[in-house]
């Protein structure tokens, strides 16, 4: 056993859309900011990571940053996880994080990585140091009790935040109450854009409990039954078609989440030097942030990422395409 301190891991956890990554970036800048290594470990279900860009974006100084997309931590890409924190761990001082940030798909269940301490290869290597769980107010109060994974992703965590409380207060005011009545013995923080007020607990001093004895599977759309599609634009798309699109019901099956990068057709560079935009689509409504250029000068290449059960993924990549709307004399793709 290595005398070097183990090394701390915070999982972040939630349901798809409910603002993880915004919360990542928060932990990921206060790490920074008090002087500590810390790397990132991020999974997205999909073929790309959206997720990390936006990451990316911020660029804090991090010790390392690690993409695991198209798989879930918790089952198919375990063994990545555990080799990812293993390289990490065998990192010299001066290169090895103090502190990682491990940050699920929304569609995982997070109980089968509270044994991580317990790897062979990460044994008295790393310290699991809280499972913080990220709850949107602005999700349907009735999914604590008719989404099982959301309710087991509650149940774990040794501190909730209930993300954006100052969009919906009357919706946030709900959700605290049936979180508070189902879960006393969990602390509870309303956040507004991933910040939770000043003297709120650490996620990093969390009180983690054992997985209750007859913990059953959970149900309700999971990683095995959800499907993602991802496509790669060539050209600027159509902000207000992109609107329509993810806005109105699909003719078939659940959409569970839609984000991406993209170039607005019409709309200029920014004095930043950028024409990117982030799009994210989760509880009904469509968000539009600036993404900078990349720490290279490069911008971050344009693709859309949905996710859902039961979707048509040809009609869907079709729609998708159809978005794009090529300058003058250029090609667009056709969809075969």
């Amino acid at each position: 056993m290595s005398d070097r301190a183990p090394l701390e891991v915070l999982i972040v956890t939630g349901p798809l859309g409910a603002g993880k990554t915004t919360a990542v970036n928060r932990l990921l800048k206060a790490e920074v900011a008090a002087g500590r290594r810390v790397a990132v470990l991020i999974n997205e279900f999909g073929a790309v990571s959206v997720d990390g860009t936006l990451v990316d974006a911020e660029r804090p100084e991090l010790a390392g940053v690690e993409n695991l997309v198209n798989g879930c931590v918790c089952c198919s890409l375990r063994n990545d996880v555990v080799a990812t924190l293993q390289a990490w761990c065998d990192q010299p001082d001066g290169q090895r994080p103090e502190r990682v940030v491990l940050e699920t798909t929304g569609l995982a269940d997070p109980t089968d990585l509270l044994d991580l301490e317990v790897e062979p290869a990460l044994a008295g290597r790393l310290r699991l140091a809280g499972l913080l769980t990220v709850v949107s107010s602005l999700a349907p109060v009735d999914h604590l009790k008719t989404k099982p994974l959301l309710h087991r992703q509650a149940a774990l965590a040794s501190l909730i935040h209930l993300s954006k409380a100052d969009l919906d207060p009357s919706a946030a005011v709900a959700w605290e109450g049936e979180l508070r009545a189902a879960f006393r013995h969990i602390p509870l923080i309303p956040t507004r854009h991933g910040l939770a007020p000043e003297g709120s607990p650490d996620p990093w001093r969390g009180d983690l409990r054992p997985v209750p004895e007859g913990w059953e599977p959970s149900g309700g759309p999971s990683f095995a039954e959800a499907r993602s599609l991802t496509l790669h634009w060539d050209h600027p798309i159509d902000p207000a078609a992109l609107e329509a699109l993810l806005l109105a019901p699909p003719e078939s099956g659940e959409l569970l989440r839609a984000k991406g990068v993209c170039a607005f057709a019409g709309w200029a560079a920014r004095n930043d030097g950028s024409d990117r935009w982030a799009f994210q689509l989760a509880d009904g409504r469509l968000e539009i942030s600036p993404l900078p250029l990349l720490a290279d000068g490069s911008a971050p290449a344009c693709a859309a990422v949905v996710i859902g059960t039961g979707l048509d993924a040809t009609q869907w990549k079709k729609a998708l395409r159809a978005l794009e709307r090529a300058p003058a004399g250029a090609r667009r793709k056709a969809f075969l």
